[in-house]
Protein backbone atom coordinates (compact mmCIF):
# COMPACT_ATOMS: atom_id res chain seq x y z
CA UNK A 1 0.00 0.00 0.00
CA UNK A 2 1.42 3.66 -0.82
CA UNK A 3 2.23 5.37 2.25
CA UNK A 4 -0.19 8.02 4.02
CA UNK A 5 -2.97 6.19 2.41
CA UNK A 6 -5.14 6.42 5.50
CA UNK A 7 -3.31 10.10 6.71
CA UNK A 8 -3.81 13.03 4.27
CA UNK A 9 -4.69 15.99 6.36
CA UNK A 10 -2.86 19.19 6.00
CA UNK A 11 -1.26 20.73 8.54
CA UNK A 12 1.04 24.09 8.26
CA UNK A 13 3.62 24.76 10.31
CA UNK A 14 5.16 28.05 11.13
CA UNK A 15 8.54 29.35 10.89
CA UNK A 16 8.54 28.83 14.34
CA UNK A 17 7.68 25.53 14.34
CA UNK A 18 10.00 24.60 11.91
CA UNK A 19 12.70 25.89 13.93
CA UNK A 20 11.50 23.94 16.67
CA UNK A 21 11.43 20.78 15.02
CA UNK A 22 14.58 20.98 13.04
CA UNK A 23 15.63 21.76 9.75
CA UNK A 24 14.94 18.01 8.72
CA UNK A 25 11.40 19.36 8.33
CA UNK A 26 11.76 21.96 5.36
CA UNK A 27 12.41 21.53 1.89
CA UNK A 28 14.18 24.04 -0.48
CA UNK A 29 11.94 23.88 -4.25
CA UNK A 30 13.96 23.56 -7.04
CA UNK A 31 12.67 26.28 -9.14
CA UNK A 32 13.41 29.71 -11.02
CA UNK A 33 11.34 31.99 -8.81
CA UNK A 34 12.16 30.78 -5.81
CA UNK A 35 15.21 33.36 -4.72
CA UNK A 36 18.10 31.70 -2.56
CA UNK A 37 17.62 30.54 0.60
CA UNK A 38 14.05 30.70 0.52
CA UNK A 39 12.36 27.77 2.11
CA UNK A 40 9.02 26.10 2.10
CA UNK A 41 6.66 25.02 4.53
CA UNK A 42 6.49 21.82 4.60
CA UNK A 43 3.36 19.57 5.98
CA UNK A 44 2.59 16.81 8.22
CA UNK A 45 -0.34 14.25 7.77
CA UNK A 46 -2.01 13.29 10.75
CA UNK A 47 -5.81 12.61 9.03
CA UNK A 48 -8.32 14.94 8.20
CA UNK A 49 -9.64 17.99 10.25
CA UNK A 50 -13.13 18.58 9.45
CA UNK A 51 -12.80 22.64 9.44
CA UNK A 52 -10.69 21.79 5.88
CA UNK A 53 -13.03 19.57 3.89
CA UNK A 54 -15.10 21.03 1.05
CA UNK A 55 -18.49 19.54 2.38
CA UNK A 56 -20.05 20.28 -1.41
CA UNK A 57 -17.68 18.64 -3.25
CA UNK A 58 -17.47 15.96 -1.09
CA UNK A 59 -20.84 15.01 -1.17
CA UNK A 60 -21.70 15.61 -4.78
CA UNK A 61 -18.79 13.44 -6.08
CA UNK A 62 -19.56 10.64 -3.83
CA UNK A 63 -23.23 11.11 -4.12
CA UNK A 64 -22.30 10.82 -8.20
CA UNK A 65 -20.50 7.73 -7.38
CA UNK A 66 -22.98 5.89 -5.04
CA UNK A 67 -25.74 6.58 -7.65
CA UNK A 68 -23.58 5.12 -10.33
CA UNK A 69 -23.06 1.76 -8.25
CA UNK A 70 -26.79 1.67 -7.53
CA UNK A 71 -27.88 2.20 -11.21
CA UNK A 72 -25.47 -0.66 -11.73
CA UNK A 73 -27.92 -3.50 -10.12
CA UNK A 74 -31.09 -1.51 -10.51
CA UNK A 75 -30.98 0.40 -14.36
CA UNK A 76 -31.93 -1.87 -16.68
CA UNK A 77 -29.75 -0.42 -19.22
CA UNK A 78 -31.18 -3.06 -22.57
CA UNK A 79 -34.85 -1.58 -21.70
CA UNK A 80 -33.89 2.08 -21.75
CA UNK A 81 -31.61 2.11 -24.85
CA UNK A 82 -32.02 6.07 -25.67
CA UNK A 83 -31.39 7.12 -22.05
CA UNK A 84 -28.25 4.42 -21.95
CA UNK A 85 -26.97 6.24 -25.31
CA UNK A 86 -27.39 9.76 -23.57
CA UNK A 87 -25.22 8.69 -20.37
CA UNK A 88 -22.72 7.03 -22.63
CA UNK A 89 -22.60 9.99 -25.11
CA UNK A 90 -22.26 12.57 -21.67
CA UNK A 91 -19.75 10.38 -20.20
CA UNK A 92 -17.15 9.89 -23.80
CA UNK A 93 -18.24 13.98 -24.43
CA UNK A 94 -16.93 14.89 -20.71
CA UNK A 95 -13.76 12.61 -21.33
CA UNK A 96 -13.26 14.25 -24.22
CA UNK A 97 -13.99 17.44 -23.07
CA UNK A 98 -11.21 17.10 -20.33
CA UNK A 99 -8.49 15.44 -22.15
CA UNK A 100 -8.90 16.99 -25.46
CA UNK A 101 -9.59 20.18 -24.45
CA UNK A 102 -8.87 22.06 -20.76
CA UNK A 103 -5.72 19.29 -20.55
CA UNK A 104 -3.87 19.08 -24.24
CA UNK A 105 -5.57 22.26 -25.99
CA UNK A 106 -5.75 24.99 -22.94
CA UNK A 107 -3.45 23.70 -20.52
CA UNK A 108 -0.21 22.50 -22.67
CA UNK A 109 -1.12 24.07 -26.08
CA UNK A 110 -0.45 20.59 -27.47
CA UNK A 111 -2.10 21.91 -30.87
CA UNK A 112 -4.09 25.24 -32.84
CA UNK A 113 -8.02 25.16 -32.65
CA UNK A 114 -10.28 27.17 -34.64
CA UNK A 115 -13.25 28.91 -32.35
CA UNK A 116 -15.84 26.12 -34.02
CA UNK A 117 -13.95 23.48 -32.02
CA UNK A 118 -13.05 25.52 -29.40
CA UNK A 119 -16.72 25.71 -29.27
CA UNK A 120 -17.01 22.12 -28.93
CA UNK A 121 -14.61 21.36 -26.76
CA UNK A 122 -16.00 24.19 -23.76
CA UNK A 123 -19.44 23.07 -23.52
CA UNK A 124 -17.94 18.71 -23.58
CA UNK A 125 -15.43 20.04 -20.96
CA UNK A 126 -18.81 21.32 -19.52
CA UNK A 127 -20.77 18.37 -19.00
CA UNK A 128 -17.81 16.80 -17.09
CA UNK A 129 -19.20 19.08 -14.31
CA UNK A 130 -15.47 20.15 -13.04
CA UNK A 131 -14.71 23.49 -12.37
CA UNK A 132 -14.65 26.26 -14.93
CA UNK A 133 -11.84 26.42 -17.43
CA UNK A 134 -9.84 29.09 -16.22
CA UNK A 135 -8.96 27.31 -12.26
CA UNK A 136 -8.89 23.87 -14.14
CA UNK A 137 -5.91 24.70 -16.65
CA UNK A 138 -4.30 26.97 -13.72
CA UNK A 139 -4.18 24.18 -11.23
CA UNK A 140 -2.99 21.83 -13.42
CA UNK A 141 -0.21 24.31 -14.53
CA UNK A 142 0.87 24.65 -10.69
CA UNK A 143 0.62 20.38 -10.83
CA UNK A 144 3.56 20.64 -13.22
CA UNK A 145 5.76 22.96 -12.48
CA UNK A 146 5.75 21.90 -8.59
CA UNK A 147 5.65 18.50 -8.95
CA UNK A 148 5.35 16.59 -5.45
CA UNK A 149 5.44 19.74 -3.19
CA UNK A 150 3.23 21.31 -1.23
CA UNK A 151 2.59 23.79 -4.23
CA UNK A 152 0.82 20.70 -6.23
CA UNK A 153 -2.82 20.26 -5.64
CA UNK A 154 -2.46 16.93 -5.39
CA UNK A 155 0.95 16.05 -4.50
CA UNK A 156 1.44 12.08 -4.24
CA UNK A 157 3.29 12.67 -1.04
CA UNK A 158 0.36 13.31 0.72
CA UNK A 159 -0.99 9.83 -0.04
CA UNK A 160 -2.55 7.33 -3.09
CA UNK A 161 -6.39 8.73 -2.19
CA UNK A 162 -5.24 12.62 -1.73
CA UNK A 163 -3.46 12.51 -4.99
CA UNK A 164 -6.68 10.56 -6.48
CA UNK A 165 -9.50 12.01 -5.73
CA UNK A 166 -9.32 13.60 -2.15
CA UNK A 167 -7.54 16.99 -3.29
CA UNK A 168 -10.93 17.38 -4.32
CA UNK A 169 -12.47 17.19 -0.80
CA UNK A 170 -9.95 19.73 0.81
CA UNK A 171 -9.53 23.41 0.83
CA UNK A 172 -6.19 23.99 -1.06
CA UNK A 173 -2.61 24.31 0.57
CA UNK A 174 -1.81 27.85 0.77
CA UNK A 175 1.13 27.31 -1.05
CA UNK A 176 -0.89 25.92 -4.04
CA UNK A 177 -2.88 28.98 -3.77
CA UNK A 178 0.36 31.42 -3.46
CA UNK A 179 1.95 29.87 -6.99
CA UNK A 180 -1.71 29.63 -8.79
CA UNK A 181 -1.59 33.29 -8.24
CA UNK A 182 1.69 33.73 -10.18
CA UNK A 183 1.07 31.28 -13.08
CA UNK A 184 0.56 33.08 -16.31
CA UNK A 185 -2.50 32.96 -17.70
CA UNK A 186 -3.01 35.54 -20.18
CA UNK A 187 -3.56 33.59 -22.63
CA UNK A 188 -6.75 31.95 -21.51
CA UNK A 189 -7.90 35.36 -20.37
CA UNK A 190 -7.48 36.50 -24.13
CA UNK A 191 -9.24 33.45 -25.40
CA UNK A 192 -12.98 34.61 -25.23
CA UNK A 193 -14.51 30.65 -25.35
CA UNK A 194 -12.13 30.08 -22.29
CA UNK A 195 -12.55 33.04 -20.51
CA UNK A 196 -16.33 32.63 -20.86
CA UNK A 197 -15.99 30.32 -18.41
CA UNK A 198 -14.44 32.54 -15.53
CA UNK A 199 -16.57 33.15 -12.23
Amino acid sequence: MPPNISNTNLKVYTEKDLQKEGSSTEKKINDESVTQGERQIVTKTDGWEIRNVKWINLILITSLHLYFIYACFTFDFLKNLKTTAWFLFLYISGGFGVTGGVHRLWTHRAYKAKWPLRVILAVAYSSAGMNDIYQWVRDHRVHHKFVDTDADPHNSKRGFFFSHVGWLFLKKHPEVIRRGRQVDMSDILSDPIAALSVK
